[in-house]
């Protein structure tokens, strides 16, 4: 793979640069993450510390409580009333108590459990309370108190307004447990009781009050006040705090996204489920409608039971706004240091790039072969000594230059010296070749001279005794016809074998025609006949429909295809297929004459022979048809090639050129 070409000062910014915005962004995320982190978890301290803090003001607002009713019950008016059995004048200090202390109800119990009085129903007095705990130990001379979760049907004697003051109806909160009821009717109290003494030191009877949490939101705003400070501006406090009935927010300063309390919005469920198993929360909850950072602790009854929560909590707001003031600066560090960075590291690459660039274009301008003055580079680092070595390295380069000028001019003078040798050795190989080509012909006519003397003698030797027994029969007067006619099939036969030796040393000169190969074809094939039986042969003409003209010596061409076809047709014996065919290649300007049969074939060794003259594969040939065939394709400027396998038939393909050439024209002319 081929990787693009980047410049020097690229390569030194993006080196320069890549790092260092890699180590601000490290820093950033680090930072980042350790800021927030350490923040978050001094906030979750806090609202933990904060928590107890609450949970101090809850307890002292039981204990205000605690102490209204213990004074109450060291009036003497009400010791005197019980022992006088008189409700008059307790009327007027249980009134003035439950408005000014702003109680829920305020109620007096004699010693046996029956109730005297009630200040906030008055009407409503003789029920027996003996079975009530807080009563039972009250009466035993000591101030009890806390948290009671009253039904509606239990607070109705005690201030027939409290039920309706009780309903909180519940809003449907994200990440809470899944509501039925649509309204709660149950009451959260805090409630203490306290002894009657008599004027002898005796427990006359119990008066107890309580406080109704449901909707008393004076004491979350205490908490609120105490535990978070107000907002310097906004005037609103960072943190809020909820007094929980179960799930169900009573008295709370959360807000809703309308600005409104969130009373009857529910605890998330999460939350609720280690709540209501007696165990503190404290982490990252989500509180009506955002996260925040929480601390939760279960609230229980007189009787250990859990029947709530107390929360305090700090919005997670102020911490994202921290994070994206970080997330802000971290930016504007990366972008300044971007914004400068990038053209000073830019500049610094291009001065270093610069003498490199001078080392280049001085390597580019040698390699071209053009003159350069040395490079001058103004700096005292390695560039300014890879200059020098580049100078040096010039110089002697140019040394070198001049010595092989100098080595190559001598060299000419040799190779010129060596050519002109190399040109008498060529005329005198040419001469050589000329002398071996003279001697290769006059063996080959030696050759030739002796296949035709030996081919001769029989003939001649069988006429010779013919004629002596002709002589020796004319003396006694009897011409033999049988001998006459043997001497003229041999005399024939030496006719046929001059003419053959003849063809094979060109000595007849070409007459051009131009004539159709396919007539020329289908001519012989007509005439054949009468040299080979053809009954037991089937001849395929493809060469039919095909018109192809050629300029040649129609004459030789013919002896050619004729000596081909029967070849063919004698090649197969008792039988076979023969193949003609022809196509041209006008682009080429060639022709193409095809002969197949289906014979038995030829080993490499007989194709290697076939054209030799006097070579024949037949008991009766005399081997001079192919090499004649042969010197006539060759005279045309045409070659014969040969395919063929032992058992797979053979393919004889003459091809020829569509015309002779000029000059060979000229000569027949």
């Amino acid at each position: 793979m081929k990787f693009l070409r980047t410049s020097i000062r690229f390569k030194l910014t993006v080196g320069t640069m890549v790092p260092l915005v890699a180590a601000i962004a490290v820093c950033w995320v680090i930072g980042s993450s350790i800021i927030i982190t350490r923040f978050i978890s001094e906030a979750q301290q806090t609202v933990e510390s904060n928590l107890s803090s609450a949970n101090e003001i809850f307890l002292g607002e039981m204990a205000r409580l605690s102490d209204i009713i213990r004074l109450a019950g060291l009036s003497p008016e009400l010791s005197a009333a019980l022992r006088d059995n008189k409700n008059l004048p307790a009327v007027i200090p249980l009134q003035s108590i439950l408005r000014n202390d702003r109680l829920s109800f305020l109620t007096l119990v004699d010693r046996y459990g029956f109730v005297r009085y009630r200040a906030a129903n008055p009407g409503s007095t003789g029920d027996a309370l003996r079975s009530e705990k807080i009563l039972a130990d009250a009466a035993k001379g000591i101030v009890c108190s806390g948290i009671f979760l009253l039904r509606p049907e239990q607070v109705i004697r005690e201030n027939p307004q409290l039920p309706s003051l009780m309903n909180i109806p519940l809003k449907p909160t994200p990440h809470a447990r899944t509501y039925t009821k649509q309204v709660e009717n149950r009451g959260l109290f805090l409630i203490a009781a306290a002894p009657v003494i008599a004027a002898d030191g005796t427990v006359a009877g119990v008066i107890y009050g309580g406080m109704l949490l449901n909707g008393e939101n004076r004491l979350v705003d205490r908490i609120t006040r105490v535990i978070f400070q107000p907002r310097e501006n906004a005037g609103q406090p960072v943190g809020s705090a909820t007094i929980f009935l179960d799930d169900v927010r009573i008295a709370t300063s959360v807000m809703d996204e309308r600005g409104e309390r969130a009373i009857g919005s529910v605890m998330s469920a999460e939350v609720y489920n280690a709540v209501s198993r007696g165990e503190k929360w404290n982490g990252k909850a989500f509180v009506v409608d955002r996260w925040n950072f929480t601390a939760y602790e279960p609230l229980r009854d007189y009787r250990g039971t859990v029947v709530g929560a107390l929360y305090v909590g700090m919005s997670e707001q102020p911490y994202a706004e921290l994070r994206s003031q970080i997330n802000t600066i971290f930016s504007g560090v990366l972008a300044f240091v971007t914004l400068f960075g990038v053209p000073l590291s830019a500049w610094l690459g291009s001065n270093m790039a610069r003498p490199i660039k001078a080392l280049e274009e001085g390597a580019r301008r040698i390699a071209a072969g053009e003159q350069q003055s040395d490079i001058t580079v103004d700096s005292h680092d390695e560039i300014a000594s890879l200059a020098g070595e580049f100078n040096i390295m010039k110089r002697r380069l140019k040394e070198r230059e001049r010595e092989i000028l100098s080595l190559n001019h001598t060299l000419e003078e040799k190779v010129t010296e060596r050519t002109t040798q190399l040109e008498e050795k060529n005329e005198q190989l040419l001469l050589a070749q000329k002398e071996l080509a003279q001697a290769e012909r006059l063996a080959a006519i030696g050759l030739l001279a002796s296949g035709v003397a030996h081919e001769i003698n029989n003939p001649l030797a069988i006429i010779r005794g013919n004629v002596e027994l002709l002589e020796m029969n004319s003396a006694a007067g009897d011409h033999g016809p049988e001998e006459l006619d043997t001497i003229m099939r041999q005399v024939a036969r030496i006719e046929r074998i001059v003419k053959n030796l003849r063809a094979f040393s060109r000595g007849s000169a070409k007459q051009l025609s131009r004539f159709s190969l396919a007539e020329v074809l289908e001519d012989i094939l007509d005439q054949v006949g009468h040299q080979v039986l053809l009954d037991p042969y089937t001849v395929t003409r493809h060469y039919r429909g095909k018109k192809i003209m050629i300029e040649a010596d129609e004459d030789q061409l013919r002896q050619v295809f004729t000596n081909l076809i029967v070849n063919g047709l004698q090649a197969m014996e008792g039988g076979g297929t023969l193949f003609v065919d022809i196509g041209a290649d006008p682009e080429a300007g060639l022709c193409r004459v095809a002969v197949a049969d289906t014979g038995p074939g030829l080993s490499e060794e007989q194709v290697e022979k076939l054209f030799t003259p006097f070579y024949t594969t037949k008991s009766h040939g005399t081997g001079l048809g192919l090499a004649v065939s042969y010197g006539i394709v060759r005279d045309h400027g045409g070659e014969i090639e040969v395919l063929s396998e032992p058992g797979q038939g053979t393919i004889f393909s003459v091809i020829l050129p569509l015309k002779q050439a000029p000059e060979e024209q000229g000569e027949q002319g």
